[in-house]
């Protein structure tokens, strides 16, 4: 078995009646020799901590906002996202009143093979994504 001396890393032990040297100060403005409270430096440290945070999210969102300007003044971008959000306005507004019908009024329907169809609506999705592409290019 091993004693705290023969370890290196522990620190040695105090001997009976030695004298302990002053705490020195974790705060700031605090008088020298004076112990600092109970979960001071965790205090400061959790302080410096949100400071340090804070400033990297601020910069964060200036650099975030400064994108979307970029982007904003394009116009080619502002046509994409206008016509981009009116086709998915589309789309919900069609299976939101396709359900209603179905569920809510009760019309009958043709029911739908979900399990079939969803390939399909990507596959005219993709379509859509190349066109515009080649649209853009010419």
């Amino acid at each position: 078995m091993t004693t705290p001396d023969e370890r290196p890393d522990l620190p040695p032990a105090q001997e009976a009646g030695a004298q302990v040297p002053p705490a020195t100060p974790a705060t700031p403005g605090m008088a020298p020799g004076t112990t600092p409270p109970p979960g001071a430096d965790l205090r400061t440290t959790l302080e410096d901590s949100a400071r340090a945070f804070d400033q990297r999210a601020q910069a964060l969102g200036r650099e975030a906002e400064a994108a979307v300007n970029r982007l904003g003044a394009n116009p080619a971008v502002r046509d994409t996202v206008d016509v981009a959000g009116r086709i998915w306005g589309l789309v919900l507004l069609a299976f939101g009143l396709w359900f209603f019908a179905d569920v809510t009024l009760r019309w009958n329907l043709p029911s739908v093979a979900w399990d079939q169809l969803w390939p399909v609506i990507l596959i005219v999705l993709g379509g859509l994504v190349v066109v515009r592409g080649m649209a853009r290019r010419s």
